[in-house]
């Protein structure tokens, strides 16, 4: 073997046993925010950058440690490229904490633990642990 090719396998083999070590360690999950109602929802993680989720969609979260989700839905309206923006004061509001342990991602719902709850129209993990879903509930805007 050539002394340019087999350098070239033992970097891509440094680099593999790099990138998997690195996979392992790292704790989390991937959860999504799910809106099943006609209403565009926003929600933000830790304070940090809100996510719309327009209606009858779903939009993936992180959860990397325990934090707070904060979550808004709004009366839809199309935007100036026929895109439906969230308009107006919020129709319905909430924020919930969450756990993210290793691979262990659930909404706290204080005595009931583990399960399913929350307020309406929101609710918590489901349709499985960690996922956030806008249930539908009675229209409170004008029609599109």
């Amino acid at each position: 073997m050539r002394p340019g090719v087999k350098r070239l396998y033992l970097w891509s083999a440094a680099a593999a046993l790099l990138a998997g070590g690195i996979g392992a360690a790292e704790a989390g999950c991937v959860r999504h925010v799910v809106n099943r109602s006609p209403y565009f929802a926003v929600a933000s993680r830790n304070g940090g950058p809100s996510v719309g989720i327009p209606p009858h969609s779903s939009r993936s979260i992180r959860m990397l440690a325990p934090g707070r989700v904060d979550i808004a839905t709004y009366c839809a309206a199309r935007g100036p490229r026929g895109r439906l923006v969230p308009v107006g004061p919020p129709v319905a509001q909430d924020n919930y904490t969450f756990t993210a342990v290793l691979d262990r991602c659930y909404y706290d719902l204080g005595v009931m633990r583990l399960g399913l709850g929350g307020t309406e129209p929101f609710v918590l993990n489901a349709p499985r642990q960690g996922d956030l879903t806008v249930g539908p509930f009675g229209p409170a805007c004008p029609p599109l």
